[in-house]
């Protein structure tokens, strides 16, 4: 016989070469993906505090940015994953405080993060207070009452992070008091496929 190969021989041979050359051409092409998706997301993570200052947003599309502002989805991810925690729980100690009404919080107005942001989400609303607000209310209530602050979001590695803070607000002596109670860490993962943030975890910690 003689030793040269045969048409089905190079027929496989070319199959073979087809395969491995499919192969590498999707490993080199998921490798890039996975490039321009880390860059991707390294120049949102850079730019994004910009973006809730700016006024980026046609007035017409401005209800519609609201809801996708990533501080709007943390206070409100914060409040529906709070009410499952504490909701039942009687917070007033004996009636010496307000208690706490997750379907209507306080929230403090913080310019550059509150700005634009909404005061309802399905059943739950909001009301944003600034200093002298908060003193009024607590002149009117004459107990502590509770009060969210969103911090300023956080970049750690390839997430964003927004924590939540409950303060018990007291106006006494002409000053007023916060004394921190609970919190709320959110965590947003950037999503290539979207282009967008989405929510990854929501963490509840507490004094």
């Amino acid at each position: 016989m003689s030793g040269n190969p045969t048409n089905r021989d190079l027929t496989g041979t070319r199959l073979l070469m087809s395969r491995e050359l499919s192969n590498s051409v999707e490993a080199q092409s998921e490798t890039w993906r996975q490039i321009v998706c880390a860059l991707l997301r390294s120049v949102v993570i850079s730019i994004l505090p910009f973006l809730f200052v700016l006024p980026l947003y046609p007035q017409e599309k401005r209800a519609a940015a609201k809801e996708e502002n990533l501080y709007s989805k943390a206070l409100f991810a914060s409040i529906v994953e709070m009410e499952k925690s504490y909701g039942q729980m009687d917070d007033t100690f004996s009636g010496t405080r307000f208690r706490t009404d997750y379907h209507h919080m306080m929230v403090e107005k913080d310019p550059g993060i509150t700005d634009d942001l909404p005061e309802q989400f399905g059943e739950y609303r909001v009301e944003y207070l600034d200093t002298q607000n908060q003193i009024a209310r607590s002149k009117e209530l004459r107990k502590p009452y509770s009060v969210l602050k969103i911090q300023p979001m956080k970049s750690e590695g390839a997430r964003l992070k927004i924590q939540v803070t409950v303060y018990w607000v007291e106006y006494k002596k002409s000053k007023l008091n916060l004394a921190v109670s609970d919190w709320s860490d959110v965590e947003f993962r950037f999503n290539c496929e979207t282009q967008s943030f989405a929510i990854s975890n929501v963490k509840l910690g507490g004094i």
